[in-house]
């Protein structure tokens, strides 16, 4: 049995081949025609060299005009029986062509053995249909390396003798070489295919080419000595050959059945992962098959995806091949053996056809000649439907991956906060409303106890997170929640609960954000109990008066008399303010330009207006700094002293009696500045910019000791940005604050 001769593990001409088909790759066609040149060269030395020699070994008595058709028979014989063996993803192929050229050079003169040698590889290039490139390479090849075998036989060994140490050693001799050049010829164009140096594929091979040239030493001169000596054993010599054959073939067998199994685990895999299905199905399909060629064409489409043993994980797309034209819809395995491009002998068509639906056809194509079993054919037919199932499940799955992303879109664009809660109180879904209500993000919610994350107050824990039960799976609640950063908020809980043989399964929970509206509850309770005190103020002296001057105003003073009236009309102007603060607040927005705001900018003195507003108010707890010079600004003077006299009053209002509030005025950053200093009692950090909100109160409206609306600071800082400047503030805590009104200056 010989060595891997021109394949050595490695699919040579089928890639040389490819790769002067489909790549016109220069280097390879200059390379195979260098090969086919030395062979061409040392075929002419051993003509010229040898004439007239005769064979090695005499006495074969067999006459010429039979003995050289006979061997280039037998040679060709001998190159045909190949057997295929694999190694991971290469392809061994062992013949016993080498063993055939040995006995070709024993028994033949130097000319005869080199046609019967050179006749017998182009016969079963012939028999097999290889490409051309393929039978070229080979031929070159092995003229030149059976060239070498002669001669070093001939002139090591001698001629016409007897089988001798020196003709063994010849033949020794020219079998390493015969090896080499063959080893040589064959790294040239693998070193250009697999862009390795050809010496190191030399190197790597070397080993195992000597070890098999030994193996057909043995087994070609064996094979002569029985010949010559005891002919009539002939038939005997056949069957260790014939055994060692059948061995090989079962270890072929049992190689491609793993690399099969091997095959169809993975595509087991793909076809289950539901990825990139069909691309998978057929590289894995034509390596399970050892098929040349592998082809899908979908129904209704023009392109068909192959794959070829040259690059056997490229998948091409392509107009479908004109044998698979009228097989597309086939209802059943089809096999084909004419009409087939040049180069494949043999093609199955299967159905692509499961699931309830029908996708297309596949075609697997070899250069074998063997058919393949009707097993084959079943288990090809057996994918087919596999194919079409996952294709199927894949549609299927990507409907429900576009049904889910919808749903997860519907879920997280939500404004109400969405959960869904598992039997044991994990949550499992937590959409970003519900983290925005909550204060805590869906990465640190999800996969957490309910209880761990929504804080409820003692007094609402008897209603419960999850208050629902068999009979009453669907339950709306309102709690208080307390946020991680303290904020208390109000939710209304919609709970949609799913029970399985009395136990929770599932509860959906759409969440409703109640806060604004408990808010403006309280709002609503608070104005109506500031205004009912804000009015009352004024309307009681002015009843009381009234009242005292209808029943004894004829017999009081006219001093008196008139220090009634004047408190009357004081207080129904302090009535007046209030109505209009009331109007004015209902007209004005969140915006400064907003209809209702009228203010009329010009250039005036803005220490003047802080001297008017100061003299409005006749404290003399108020100190005024810096307003002896004069200070353009643009402003709107009446909206001005109605600004400060608004800081101004909240200074004296919230300072002890004893505590005087400071004026001044200031530039800085390109503005000019009126600040309000008072010593009250401060305002805490979180109002800070509450206060200038509608109707807010630092104190409790029901419990609060001094009197307003909540409607000035808004008022004023409305004002202020009407007329282009800002009202800001400045506080601590038991020390007092600053309200500064900041006004452009002109331009």
């Amino acid at each position: 049995m010989t060595s891997p001769s021109h394949e050595a593990g490695r699919p040579l001409p089928q890639r040389a081949a490819g790769a002067v088909r489909g790549y016109a790759a220069d280097p390879i066609t200059r390379r195979v025609a260098a090969v086919v040149t030395l062979g061409a060269a040392l075929g002419a030395v051993v003509v010229v060299v040898l004439p007239g020699r005769a064979s090695v070994l005499a006495g074969v008595g067999v006459p010429a005009a039979w003995l050289v058709p006979g061997l280039v028979v037998l040679t060709c014989l001998a190159e045909i029986t190949v057997v295929r063996l694999r190694h991971g993803e290469a392809v061994e192929e062992l013949s016993l062509y080498e063993a055939a050229l040995i006995i070709d050079v024993l028994l033949l003169p130097p000319r005869d053995a080199l046609l019967a040698a050179v006749a017998g590889l182009v016969l079963a290039s012939v028999v097999q249909r290889r490409p051309a490139v393929k039978a070229l390479f080979n031929l070159g090849t092995y003229t030149a390396a059976v060239s070498v075998l002669i001669l070093l036989a001939q002139l090591v060994g001698g001629a016409g003798g007897a089988l001798t140490v020196r003709v063994l050693a010849g033949v020794l001799i020219g079998t390493l070489a015969f090896t080499m050049v063959n080893l040589c010829c064959l790294a040239q164009i693998l070193a250009v295919i697999n862009g390795v140096p050809a010496w190191s594929i030399v190197r790597d091979e070397a080993r195992l080419s000597v070890s098999m040239a030994l193996g057909t030493v043995a087994t070609g001169l064996t094979t002569t000595a029985v010949a010559l000596h005891a002919p009539v054993l002939l038939p005997f010599m056949a069957m260790p050959a014939i055994a060692v054959t059948y061995a090989y073939r079962a270890a072929a067998r049992e190689a491609d059945e793993r690399a099969r199994s091997s095959a169809l685990l993975r595509l087991s895999e793909a076809l289950a992962g539901r990825e990139d299905v069909i691309r998978r199905f057929l590289v894995l399909v034509r390596e399970a098959f050892d098929a040349e060629v592998g082809v899908i064409v979908l129904s209704g489409s023009d392109v068909a995806l192959s794959v070829e043993a040259d690059e056997p994980s490229a998948v091409r797309t392509g107009p479908p091949p004109a044998y698979l034209a009228g097989l597309v819809e086939a209802d059943a395995p089809v096999q084909l053996t004419e009409n087939l491009p040049a180069g494949l002998r043999h093609a199955v068509v299967i159905p692509v056809e499961g699931g309830g639906g029908r996708f297309g056809a596949a075609a697997f194509a070899s250069r074998g000649r063997r058919r393949m079993s009707t097993g084959d054919v079943t288990l090809l037919a057996s994918l087919g439907n596999a194919l079409a199932v996952a294709i199927r499940g894949a549609e299927h799955l990507e409907r429900l991956t576009e049904e889910r992303s919808k749903l997860q879109a519907v879920v997280e664009q939500s404004a109400e906060g969405i959960m869904v809660v598992d039997g044991a109180g994990l949550v499992q879904v937590w959409n970003q409303a519900l983290g925005e209500m909550a204060g805590i993000p869906a990465a640190e919610a999800t996969g957490r106890p309910l209880s761990a994350l929504l804080e409820v107050p003692a007094d609402e824990e008897r209603a419960g997170l999850l208050p629902v039960d068999e009979e009453t799976p669907r339950v709306a609640t309102e709690l208080t929640i307390r946020r991680p950063d303290g904020e208390e908020r109000r939710l209304r809980l919609a709970h949609s609960a799913i029970f399985a043989a009395g136990e929770l399964v599932r509860d959906v929970v759409v969440i409703s954000d109640l806060t604004r509206e408990y808010r403006t509850e309280r709002l609503k309770s608070d104005f109506i109990a500031m205004v009912s005190h804000e009015l009352r103020t004024p309307l009681t002296p002015i009843l009381g008066y009234v009242d005292l001057l209808r029943t004894r105003g004829e017999r009081m003073t006219p001093q008196k008399r008139a220090d009634a009236l004047a408190l009357i009309g004081d207080r129904a102007a302090h009535l007046s303010r209030l109505v209009e603060d009331l109007l004015l607040a209902s007209r004005v927005g969140d915006r400064p330009d907003e209809a209702g705001l009228q203010v009329a900018v010009a250039t005036h003195d803005l220490a003047a207006i802080v001297r008017q507003a100061v003299g409005d108010l006749s404290s003399g707890r108020v100190v005024l700094t810096g307003c002896d010079e004069e200070w353009p600004a643009r402003c709107d003077p009446g909206r001005t002293v109605q600004v400060l006299t608004n800081l101004i009053g909240n200074g004296l209002k919230y300072s002890a009696e004893d505590r005087t509030v400071e004026v001044s005025l200031r530039r800085a950053a390109g503005m000019l500045h009126v600040d309000v200093s008072d010593h009250g009692r401060g305002i805490p950090a979180d109002s800070l910019e509450k206060v200038f909100e509608k109707f807010h109160r630092v104190e409790d409206p029901m419990t609060m000791s001094t009197s307003g609306t909540g409607l000035g600071l808004f008022i004023a800082r409305r004002l202020a940005r009407a007329m282009g400047g800002d009202v800001t503030l400045q506080s601590r805590i038991s020390v007092g604050s600053v309200f500064t009104l900041s006004l452009p200056p002109p331009d």
